[in-house]
């Protein structure tokens, strides 16, 4: 196990949100690497706001700094401006694809979260820390408080073809720090193609350590019987969750009584009244009980298109169960090819094809399955994360 201790090494994560109630997968990322350096014997700091959700980034933790896991979290005041009708429009303007001037660009970053107290301490305490990385691009915390100390400073932008990522002051401000890092494969081929760079950055990633699942335990809480289709995270259009509900609902009617649809997540979601027999929505639930789902699972699918690494896909895998994924997602069609764990698909007769496939055939879902823990036990175990972490760094352990 690589130790994380190394003189002068106190790197600072700055995250716009922190703590174990807080839904994200960049958030997520943050917090369990920051864990695990910190488990390592290194001293780890994070920087963040008081907030606890990103629709509202209400202040909800007290500000200071308290110690959560072993890592010193300093919580500052948030600002959001997203109540503001002009911040509104240039959202609109970005969501709907149009461009929009680099001053609309700034307004976006000012409007969606910034600290000053948090970029206040930076300015004054930024020298405290060897390294600062930012997480994710999106952010005014990111945008602004890597121009602060650049040379420090490094981004893990988890990026996703949308058309945020193509303004011009995102490629400037991933361009203007020290380096880059990035959650997989593909998310790294993404970057190249909007920095036109041939090697924007390593590969880092996150690691990952199997958890028993009691598929027993999911039943006896639920009342899932047989084959079940199971979703993991938040329920929104963005990740294609709306999409998934109704691709099932397609199939339940073509196939009435194969399997469920078992839906565990955060967000809204609406199930159509002729599909409320089979569709089952849990709503978050603990750590414990989403791993007992996943290893009751039939099948995991993960539709969503806009994903740099999926930590729900990678952890269904370490569960053994089978995933379908849509091939239109270049990171996690490629974890499918990779491993050999999964099938895609592009549209419903594709999604209905291999669902039946996996459902029909208990050998090739469960080899699939297997293929899949051993992809990500191998390439995304904590010992090979740290390593490449400390690499991109430049740390040189003693």
């Amino acid at each position: 196990m690589p130790a994380a201790s190394a003189p002068g090494f106190h790197p600072a994560f700055v995250v716009p949100r922190y703590g174990e109630e807080v839904v994200g997968g960049a958030e997520d990322l943050a917090r369990r690497t920051a864990e695990e350096l910190s488990g390592r014997g290194c001293r780890v700091s994070v920087l963040t706001t008081r907030a606890l959700d990103h629709h509202t980034w209400r202040d909800h933790y007290p500000p200071g700094t308290s110690d959560l896991n072993g890592v010193e979290v300093t919580r500052f005041d948030a600002r959001t401006r997203l109540g503001e009708p002009r911040v509104q429009r240039v959202l609109e303007a970005l969501a709907g694809g149009e461009q929009v001037s680099e001053a609309e660009q700034l307004l976006w970053l000012e409007g969606v979260v910034t600290s000053q107290a948090l970029f206040e301490h930076l300015q004054g305490n930024g020298d405290s820390y060897s390294h600062l990385v930012f997480l994710p691009y999106l952010f005014g915390t990111t945008y602004f408080g890597s121009r602060i100390h650049p040379g420090r400073s490094w981004i893990v932008p988890c990026l996703h073809d949308e058309p945020y990522a193509h303004q011009t002051l995102i490629r400037r401000m991933l361009l203007g720090v020290n380096g880059l890092m990035f959650n997989s494969p593909g998310e790294k081929r993404l970057a190249s193609r909007l920095l036109e760079v041939e090697d924007p950055g390593p590969v880092v990633g996150m690691g990952f350590r199997p958890r028993a699942g009691d598929p027993a335990a999911f039943r006896d809480r639920t009342s899932v019987r047989g084959d079940f289709v199971l979703y993991a995270g938040r329920r929104e259009e963005g990740k294609n969750t709306p999409l998934l509900v109704d691709y099932f609902r397609r199939f339940l009617a073509q196939n009435p009584g194969k399997a469920s649809l078992v839906l565990m997540g955060a967000g809204d979601v609406r199930v159509p009244p002729d599909a409320s027999h089979a569709v089952f929505d849990l709503g978050r639930v603990s750590e414990r009980h989403k791993w007992d789902g996943y290893a009751a699972a039939s099948v995991f699918c993960q539709p969503s298109v806009n994903e740099s690494l999926s930590i729900v896909l990678l952890e269904s895998w370490l569960a053994g169960a089978p995933a379908l994924v849509h091939r239109d997602c270049d990171v996690t069609s490629e974890h499918a090819r990779s491993s050999g764990g999964g099938l895609t698909f592009g549209d419903y007769p594709e999604f209905a094809e291999a669902l039946l496939m996996l459902l029909g055939d208990r050998d090739l879902a469960k080899g699939m399955g297997e293929a899949g823990r051993r992809y990500v036990e191998e390439e995304y175990n904590w010992d090979s994360v740290i390593e490449r972490l400390l690499g991109a760094l430049g740390v040189t352990l003693h």
